[in-house]
């Protein structure tokens, strides 16, 4: 196969990233004084239903997903080659919506800031987290 050939057959299997949602991830850091397990349970157990219950979540995502850092992993993921630097983030918030648009419109919304942030600054470290968001492209999915 020449190299047009394989550059036209590489454009047509070539991943692309989706114009019809967009991410935002939190990398989410505890608040100083918490343990490793109150952060995570709070986060899960408690916090997740704070977040769910206000109307403008429903509304404006299409997913959120909580990704928690399991410490058991932890020497594990030392001996191998990777990346080698602990991190201070013990789990990363996931929002995906038609348009970042959408998401910030939670963050602003009064439900938001009177029920969630409060309840936020009970676990949570704003600033500490680091926040990104971009579109993003599915490589295997075998769901």
């Amino acid at each position: 196969m020449g190299i047009v050939s394989e550059q036209a057959h590489a454009e047509v299997d070539a991943p692309s990233l989706r114009t019809d949602r967009v991410r935002l991830v939190v990398l989410m850091a505890p608040k100083p004084g918490l343990s490793f397990e109150e952060f995570d349970r709070y986060w899960l157990d408690v916090h997740a239903k704070v977040f769910s219950s206000i109307a403008i979540a429903e509304r404006n995502l299409l997913k959120y997903e909580q990704f928690h850092l399991d410490p058991t992993y932890h020497d594990v993921v030392a001996a191998q080659t990777l990346a080698k630097s602990q991190t201070r983030f013990r789990g990363i918030a996931v929002f995906e919506a038609t348009s970042l648009d959408k998401i910030f419109e939670i963050f602003q919304d009064e439900e938001y800031l009177r029920v969630v942030v409060p309840d936020e600054h009970k676990f949570f470290d704003h600033e500490n987290a680091q926040i990104l968001a971009g579109p993003f492209a599915t490589i295997i999915d075998k769901l």
